[in-house]
């Protein structure tokens, strides 16, 4: 790829290091401490400044290699707890405790930093050439910027290649099947047949509609015009209805980060102007819990599907039996790969795959760890959790308390407070649970 049309994304190929790539929802960053990440295995920093500058660097120490992201914020600046070096808003390093006083700082301990950007309440990484971070090319959805427009926020961490969660997103036919009768989900009497419209397929990505066959009468399809669903290479999927009323407003932007082989992140966004007003007030950690129940569901089954299908060493073409009224979409997102993947470290398209090393594909489905996969990571899930611990803890004490008091007071009362008091701990435990 040339520099002279990077900035250009109808002119050039695709290219893996010349894009943006979402890192995290603001709401989840800390301006405190350092935050962990790496994209498509490489390890990165990304911390705030004193002067409220974002910055992302190489995870590595440059004096002996250990993660900055183990370290802290001290005074506006990233300090490594293993021997107290400091770097700067530039990455510039501004402190050596061990240094002599006369010695001059070597140019060789600052750090290497990326381009990354905060837009639509996402932090974005550039891990190509700074020179050519063109802002503009940040897949933004124009919808979130209308008035009156609200969106959900949720991420979650996955144990299999970005690939996979793509094509799991753009597979618009398993979900009457998987999430039948799940709030969110869908409903297993309208699984019928798809047909899909291509309208624009490039290196930037593909843009299709598609509708139900079958379903021409329902009431959800007299109130839309169309559904669209498009892929912008290389993150996101966004699905958008047109509906008759040209005032509503209402889609999905799913954003995916590849972390490393066998890992991924989803930032999942959806938006409305015309919610509910339960929707409107609902605290965000209650979406959270509909949406690690709909992902457990589809996780136990894509990580066998992952699993099988990359330790076979064979092609999909070779391994599938895809349909025409279901998988044109996954199909067409597959052979995309094929044509425009093949400078990334590793892919998966249709006919041709390039396998990273080193990777156990032996997952266990049974049980995903959502403590470590969302929670950890999700600022009001991980504080909801606390709460529930403490509740659960000081109901217990509580009813402890209570039952020996039932000799010398009325014990009615106590009896009354006892169970209110076991019923508050069991509530607290079941709903921590749901995060674990």
């Amino acid at each position: 790829m040339t520099q002279t049309n990077a900035k250009d994304p109808m002119a050039r190929p695709f290219d893996w290091q010349f894009c943006w790539y979402p890192v995290v929802f603001t709401a989840d960053f800390s301006d405190h401490r350092p935050y962990r990440f790496s994209l498509l295995g490489q390890p990165f920093v990304l911390y705030r400044s004193g002067d409220g500058h974002l910055v992302c660097a190489d995870d590595r120490c440059p004096h002996r290699m250990a993660r900055l992201s183990d370290g802290q914020i001290t005074d506006g600046q990233l300090e490594c707890l293993y021997h107290g070096w400091r770097f700067d808003g530039s990455g510039a390093c501004v402190l050596i405790p061990q240094l002599p006083a006369d010695k001059t700082i070597p140019q060789k301990a600052c750090l290497k930093t990326y381009s990354v950007k905060e837009q639509q309440g996402i932090i974005w990484l550039w891990p190509g050439a700074a020179e050519l971070a063109d802002a503009a090319l940040i897949p933004v959805t124009p919808a979130l910027s209308e008035p009156g427009v609200q969106s959900v926020d949720y991420a979650i961490d996955l144990p299999y290649d970005q690939s996979y969660l793509i094509e799991n997103i753009i597979d618009v036919a398993h979900i009457h099947i998987v999430h039948d009768g799940i709030r969110g989900g869908g409903k297993r009497e309208l699984a019928k047949p798809l047909a899909f419209t291509v309208l624009s397929n490039t290196s930037v990505g593909i843009a299709a509609t598609f509708r139900s066959i079958g379903l021409e009468t329902s009431e959800q399809d007299q109130r839309i015009n169309s559904a669209m669903v498009e892929f912008v290479a290389p993150n996101l999927i966004r699905y958008t209805s047109n509906y008759k009323n040209s005032a509503r407003i209402a889609g999905l932007a799913l954003y995916s980060l590849p972390l490393a082989p066998g890992q991924c992140r989803l930032l999942y966004r959806k938006y409305s102007n015309f919610y509910r007003w339960r929707e409107r007030w609902k605290p965000r950690w209650l979406e959270h819990w509909t949406q690690n129940t709909i992902l457990r569901q589809d996780m136990a089954l894509i990580i066998g599907q992952y699993s099988s299908i990359q330790k076979s060493g064979q092609n999909l073409a070779d391994l599938w039996l895809p349909l025409k009224t279901s998988d044109s979409l996954v199909l067409d997102y597959r052979q995309w790969l094929d044509l425009h993947a093949q400078n990334m470290p590793y892919f998966r398209g249709f006919k041709t795959f390039r396998n990273p090393e080193g990777v156990d594909y032996g997952l266990d489905a049974a049980s995903p760890d959502l403590t470590r996969l969302h929670t950890h990571g999700c600022r009001s899930c991980s504080t909801l959790m606390n709460q529930c611990r403490r509740f659960r803890n000081a109901a217990a004490t509580a009813a402890l308390i209570l039952l020996p008091l039932g000799w010398w007071l009325d014990p009615v009362l106590v009896t009354i407070a006892f169970w209110s008091s076991m019923s508050i701990c069991v509530v607290a435990e079941r709903v921590r649970r749901q995060f674990l």
